[in-house]
């Protein structure tokens, strides 16, 4: 036996699958998710952002691949639940390669495994700059060449992407859209030509599935050695327009880096009940999406704290989350488990070094692969991002391979005393931080001394708590 392919899962997405209203299957997942969390007695322990209990992590795996079991996928389009039995996504597991390739040249990297305390550094570092609103053209070029020209940086995210085109006001699904897709990838692609780095891998985030098919070219444009980001939507679904990023990312033969999360007040519940939702959510992206089936990874998303008019990252919970998450598939699947993180801090200042720091101790010791970063998420104002934040965490995630979780957990901890009393209901989660434009000179692409002088405090507080950076 073998999984079913991806024709057979889009079938019972569009045709064949039972037909279930959204709120009950929302309910179905609070309830399916509360009573799993009861049987396998998983609780949060704010104390511990990174735990070393290997228990706990198996449990969270069982619960999340008994959810996925139990719930499966619901498409938003047609209304239809996409389920799939036991042997089925036993067999889909067994069919991940553990493996993928990506970038072209003298840039090709391969991206592999890594155990819980593997002493081996992460196969890549995947910089970036998620949801600032970037201008077009000049200034995109250049805020994507400081992160190019990172020596540690071996590929990077770009989006989503700017909200205008040929300064037009850019709305989802438009043509304006299909036309911004394209330009992003040629000054991409500008940007690493300018860095000396041609072959670097980027993924391509554009909301309209459109924007990504019309930017994909193996020469000028988004190459099979790039990547389509697709999401999974809170919680346990889909879509057309996902769907049909991962059908041409599969025609087309690109890399597929498909991300996910759970968040705490949502269907899931509270941490644990979203830490289980999130492991089901990476069993659908095995089985829904079809990472692991050609040159593929997964993004195993932060939980995030979100209400109507609050939303926190980094947090204790969050980091708690993050941390057996990546635990419990390392230590029973072949997915290649990327981290993300979105900090509630802007570039440049002492705090976003701070959360990174912490993003990267529940993550690399855990098992998790090539780093991908964020930077601030809300109050977004225009260039918020550059190479300098990129460069740390490409430091800061080769330090961390080979330490042990118990370390890990003290640098956490550390790092979440310092800022966590900045993030309430009542702030908007800490310094807003600084443009591209005023942490780098433009000229020399270089970043400015007073923002240099920042980094280096931070890093030399990481070196007299032990960490050899």
């Amino acid at each position: 036996m073998t999984a079913p392919s991806l024709w057979e899962v889009l079938d019972r997405a569009c045709n064949t699958g039972p037909i279930m209203a959204t709120k009950e299957f929302d309910m179905k997942i609070f309830s399916t998710a509360s009573r799993l969390v009861k049987e396998y007695d998983i609780r949060y322990d704010p104390e511990t952002p990174v735990p070393s209990d290997e228990r706990l992590a198996d449990d969270v795996w069982k619960a999340g691949l008994q959810l996925f079991s139990e719930v499966g996928t619901y498409c938003l389009n047609s209304s239809r639940v996409i389920r799939f039995e036991e042997s089925e996504i036993k067999e889909g597991i067994k069919e991940l390669r553990g493996e993928a390739v990506i970038g072209e040249g003298t840039e090709t990297r391969t991206l592999k495994l890594r155990d819980v305390d593997d002493k081996s550094p992460p196969s890549i570092v995947c910089g970036g700059v998620i949801e600032s609103n970037m201008p077009e053209g000049e200034l995109f070029i250049k805020l994507y060449q400081s992160i190019a020209q990172e020596p540690l940086i071996d590929g990077f995210y770009v989006g989503p992407p700017l909200q205008s085109s040929e300064g037009k006001l850019v709305r989802s699904g438009t043509p304006l859209e299909t036309h911004q897709g394209r330009s992003m990838v040629a000054w991409v692609r500008e940007a690493t030509r300018r860095a000396g780095r041609p072959g670097l891998h980027f993924i391509s985030a554009c909301t309209a599935a459109i924007a990504n098919v019309a930017a994909c070219d193996p020469v000028d444009g988004l190459r099979r050695t790039d990547g389509i980001v697709s999401t999974i939507m809170p919680e346990l679904k889909t879509d057309y327009e996902n769907l049909n990023k991962i059908v041409h990312s599969q025609d087309y033969g690109c890399i597929k880096h498909v991300y996910n999360g759970g968040m705490i007040g949502g269907w899931g519940g509270g941490p644990e009940g979203a830490l289980v939702v999130a492991i089901a959510n990476a069993i659908m992206a095995v089985m829904v999406y079809k990472i692991g089936i050609g040159e593929s990874y997964h993004a195993l998303g932060y939980l995030r704290a979100s209400t109507p008019n609050y939303s926190a990252f980094v947090t204790r919970p969050c980091l708690w989350g993050s941390s057996i998450g990546g635990q419990a598939l390392s230590r029973n699947t072949k997915i290649i488990n990327t981290v993300v993180a979105m900090t509630n801090s802007g570039p440049g200042t002492e705090m976003q070094f701070q959360e990174i720091t912490a993003a990267i101790a529940a993550a690399i010791p855990c098992g998790r692969e090539g780093l991908s970063q964020g930077t601030r998420r809300f109050k977004v104002r225009p260039l918020l991002g550059s190479g300098l934040e990129n460069r740390f965490w490409g430091e800061v995630g080769h330090a961390m391979a080979g330490v042990k979780r118990d370390f890990a957990n003290m640098l956490a901890e550390e790092m979440v005393s310092k800022y966590e009393h900045r993030i309430t209901r009542d702030s908007d989660g800490g310094p807003p931080g600084h443009t591209f434009d005023e942490i780098y000179d433009l000229k020399t692409l270089q970043p400015r001394k007073k923002f240099l002088q920042v980094y280096e405090n931070v890093k030399k507080d990481l070196r007299d708590l032990g960490l050899d950076i």
